[in-house]
């Protein structure tokens, strides 16, 4: 346990340094990743919704199929 203190530790200081040496503390890249990572999080649900819409008109087609066979 004591090397991961001393671990977090160092990763805090390191963290403080950046932010005190950054211009604006390190805000425009906080805000920068922050708009990323949404960026990022909106495509994926863009393409799980059109996946699932994908699934569902094949499944329709299938079922389709399946009654005009009977």
């Amino acid at each position: 346990m004591i090397p991961s203190l001393s671990l977090k530790r160092n990763l805090t200081n390191l963290e403080s340094l950046f932010l005190t040496v950054m211009p604006h503390g390190g805000q425009r890249s906080a805000r920068r990743n922050a708009w990323a990572s949404m960026s990022s999080d909106a495509a994926q649900a863009r393409g799980r919704r059109e996946a699932d819409a994908a699934m569902e008109r094949a499944q329709l087609r299938a079922r389709a199929r399946e009654l005009a066979a009977r």
